[in-house]
């Protein structure tokens, strides 16, 4: 009886572990690090993409210490971060965001996203937008880098404007 007592404690204490199988859909299919990546067209290069390191999913990238410029457009535009996912054409950056144009536009935040097909550049937390010694302050923006239209919430604007003589 004994011994049918220490098989069976030792029957329920060691049991077999029941395994079971995970099954990994978003999976990286492609690491890199320090990394660049440029776009061609026919006009030469379009969008040139730096990064730290970087992942390429199914349906996404995600890099560290991105670097965007795009030279698509009316403007070319760098966009920097300190983390961004491209998906479907459209940037979503967070960390230390800065947009800087050709003319000497640019934009500092922590969160935004770039519309690439659109040009559109979208934030809706506290931002700075400065041009020269010109500054605007807000908690949203839209700005359209086609159009050149603006919309945004919340500013405090601080413009320099010179007399005319």
């Amino acid at each position: 009886m004994l011994v049918i007592s220490i098989l069976l404690s030792i029957f329920f204490f060691f049991q077999p572990q029941k395994m079971t199988q995970k099954r990994f859909d978003d999976v990286p299919l492609l690491h890199i690090k320090d990394f660049t990546m440029y776009e061609l067209d026919p006009a030469g290069v379009k969008t040139l993409m730096l990064g730290s390191e970087a992942f390429r999913y199914n349906d996404r990238y995600t890099v560290d210490n991105i670097d965007h410029t795009d030279k698509s457009k009316k403007h070319i535009s760098n966009l920097r971060a300190d983390f961004g996912v491209y998906k479907d054409n459209k940037l979503d950056l967070d960390g230390n965001v800065t947009l800087v144009r050709d003319d000497g536009l640019s934009y500092k935040t922590q969160e935004a996203f770039y519309y690439k097909d659109k040009a559109l550049f979208v934030t809706d937390t506290d931002y700075v937008l400065s041009q020269g010694k010109n500054t605007l302050h807000g908690t949203y923006l839209d700005h359209n880098n086609l159009t050149g239209k603006i919309h945004s919430k919340n500013i405090n604007a601080t413009y320099h404007i010179k007399e005319a003589k």
